[in-house]
């Protein structure tokens, strides 16, 4: 389980679902779609935050 905290103090977790795609990778789903939303880009994830609005950017790393 992964836990995202804002500076807000708004929290939400994500969890594993139990599927897997082909490569074995587990899903994961966000435990309050309330809380957090989320935009997958070309070559990020970005975190909006349901309470302040405040975003915050995963990059991708290969």
């Amino acid at each position: 389980m992964m836990h995202i905290e804002c500076e807000c103090g708004n929290r939400t977790e994500l969890f594993a679902t139990g599927d897997r795609d082909e490569q074995g990778r587990e899903f994961i789903e966000l435990e309050d779609d309330d809380r957090f939303s989320f935009a997958i880009g070309e070559d990020s994830i970005v975190f909006k935050c349901g309470f302040c609005g405040y975003r915050y950017r995963l990059k991708r790393y290969e």
